[in-house]
């Protein structure tokens, strides 16, 4: 430890600061020096990474994004490597919101996610190859899907689970046609045949609940290692299937996220059919049928009630997102009538 501590005071000292307590909190080192309270990260990173957080740093610092990013050294340095590890210096946030609190947590990154890629947002481009890799996923998930119900169907007499599957079966295959068709039939286009194209944003590259920092009403990003410029719809997608997994079932709770989410990013028509495409097809089915197949200690009660309860999610999901789809559609259509009739009252 105290071999440890001397090479942590080396560190220190690039910042000036002379620590009298030095612990270990949850893999970061938070350091009390008479300079305030700060976190010492040690972590490997390669070149990619390095950069990614001096753009996260860049921003936050033109307050462009609410992050907490690396401090700088006395040299300027963001990153000090000594042969082991990379270490770089943050604030240290005392956060009130615990770690269990997953809906909390997840209520404040749709809004964090929203602005970061709202403050971030570029122009369109043409996403004709993100359709056909979304696609061919769509058809990868299918195939699989049409493996296990071929072998459940072949059983005598099918297993509990593989009856469920089996009931349940048309309201997963159906919408997985309905998204393979959206997809394969590409981009849509304007008037004049051009495609309108999905835009771009900074994306974090690892959203979830424990790269958020909450203290008070406050919070911040943080762990943008991997933050890259994308279709940020992508990233929308993955937190919305994400949440979906973790959260309880509750129909209520994703009528907020969804307005939290695009009260700070509002999306296009076209973001709007990809999202709504992009979550027919989701991950958690094929992942359980692998599981089922090669995990013989888990019973047959745990997989039903896994299915059962991710089959309501996803109901819940994929309603209130139409909800808010016609909700908006209403409103962009009375708006549009509003406008024709002043036309032609003047």
């Amino acid at each position: 430890m105290d071999s440890s501590n001397s090479r942590i005071r080396r560190f220190l000292f690039q910042y000036d600061l002379f620590p009298y307590r030095i612990d270990d909190q949850n893999g970061l080192i938070r350091i009390t020096a008479s300079g305030g309270v700060f976190a010492l990260k040690e972590k490997k990173l390669d070149e990619e990474q390095r950069i990614s957080l001096t753009r996260a740093y860049r921003l936050a610092r033109s307050l462009t994004i609410d992050a907490v990013c690396p401090l700088p050294s006395k040299y300027g340095d963001l990153f000090l490597h000594d042969g082991e590890s990379d270490c770089y210096l943050m604030p240290w946030i005392e956060e009130t919101v615990p770690e269990s609190d997953l809906t909390e947590r997840y209520r404040r990154l749709f809004v964090k996610a929203g602005q970061l890629h709202r403050q971030t947002m570029k122009g369109k481009e043409d996403p004709a190859a993100l359709f056909r890799t979304a696609g061919q996923l769509a058809g990868v998930r299918k195939a699989e899907w049409e493996q296990f119900l071929s072998g459940a169907e072949h059983h005598v007499y099918p297993s509990p689970f593989e009856q469920v599957v089996l009931n349940t079966a048309p309201g997963y295959l159906t919408p997985m046609e309905q998204s393979g068709v959206f997809f394969f039939g590409g981009p849509e286009k304007d008037e004049a045949g051009h495609i309108t194209g999905l835009r771009r944003a900074l994306c974090h590259g690892r959203l979830n609940p424990l790269h958020l920092l909450a203290a008070g009403e406050q919070s911040y990003l943080t762990n943008f290692e991997n933050c890259h410029e994308d279709f940020f719809i992508i990233e929308t997608a993955a937190l919305f299937d994400q949440a979906n997994v973790m959260l309880p079932a509750d129909r209520g709770l994703w009528h907020s996220l969804i307005r939290s989410y695009v009260t700070a990013c509002p999306l296009t028509d076209q973001e709007d059919a990809f999202l709504f495409h992009y979550l027919l097809t989701p991950a958690v089915p094929v992942d359980l049928f692998r599981e089922y197949v090669t995990n013989h200690g888990k019973s047959e009660l745990w997989f039903i009630r896994k299915w059962n309860r991710f089959t309501k999610a996803r109901g819940n999901l994929l309603s209130c997102l139409s909800d808010y789809v016609n909700e908006k559609r209403r409103k962009k259509e009375a708006k549009e009538q509003g406008e024709k009739a002043g036309t032609k009252a003047d």
